[in-house]
């Protein structure tokens, strides 16, 4: 089903997207990866290379439309449409709205909201016009049920779980798929920002997920054709019984939202006495 299927992945420089990179070229794919990240960008290439040479690198940061455009030209001239376009890039930061200034919304809204629609905007004439394709579309649990104090990353990927949505069904007429991914914590270097280094450890954030196990859940979700995956799938229930039972589920999840931005102010606090 993957033989020279050709992938890419933006966001393929570390993490879930170098994952997912290295096992759709053993499955004999074409893989382009791209990130904003030069040096990471070729270290990546470089090991990935290792495991197949049909492995490309793109430098691209996907918060700049203008970059996106001509990074989605040159690889179209290079390679054509690709068969499995991955929105995988993606950061946020552990801050409260109120501390976040106007220029960090931005460029957090710019990543991973329109970074995913202009990236998607752009390739899919192509595939379109070719006929067939997937769309997989890299979201999170926090875009099932708010998590803060993240709360602008929550929003843009409650607004992906959506896109994606509305997507399977405009898309359904050309042939083409969509596949929304819901991970839970995956410990990669999306954490290493400063103010995820200087929290707290708290028991929520023991329960991670691997990235091998988002990769090949990915990978299933586009050889089975199915829409939702959540990674692992128990984070499924949980969305289901807070949304279908909120009453008995919502305030759990609403002291543990407060507890953390208490920690936060808390922490403020001690810092400037």
């Amino acid at each position: 089903m993957f033989s020279n299927k050709k992938v890419f992945i933006t966001g393929g420089s570390s993490g879930i997207g170098k994952q997912l990179a290295a096992d759709f070229l053993r499955l004999g794919c074409q893989v382009g990866i791209v990130s904003n990240d030069l040096l990471k960008l070729e270290r990546a290439r470089t090991e990935l290379s290792a495991i197949s040479s049909n492995i490309s690198a793109f430098p691209c940061d996907v918060g700049e439309p203008q970059q996106v455009k001509s990074t989605v030209q040159s690889y179209l001239r290079e390679y054509g449409a690709p068969d499995i376009l991955v929105n995988n890039a993606g950061y946020a930061i552990y801050q409260t709205f109120e501390e976040t200034n106007t220029d960090e919304i931005l460029r957090l809204l710019a990543v991973n909201l329109m970074g995913v629609c202009v990236v998607t905007r752009e390739f899919l004439p192509s595939m379109i016009q070719r006929g067939s394709g997937n769309l997989v579309f890299m979201a999170s649990i926090a875009g099932r049920v708010p998590i803060t104090p993240c709360s602008i990353y929550s929003g843009a990927k409650h607004a992906v779980v959506a896109l994606a949505t509305a997507l399977r069904a405009e898309l359904k007429r050309f042939n083409i798929r969509v596949h929304l991914i819901c991970p839970g914590r995956v410990e990669t270097d999306f954490f290493l920002h400063p103010t995820f280094m200087q929290r707290g450890q708290r028991l929520e954030t023991q329960w991670t997920v691997s990235v091998e196990g988002v990769s090949h859940a990915t990978v299933a979700a586009v050889r089975k054709r199915r829409f939702m995956t959540y990674v692992p799938r128990s984070q499924g229930l949980f969305v289901w019984l807070t949304n279908t039972l909120p009453f008995i589920f919502r305030p759990a999840l609403d002291h543990i939202m407060e507890a953390r931005v208490s920690e936060i102010y808390v922490n403020r606090n001690r810092s400037s006495s």
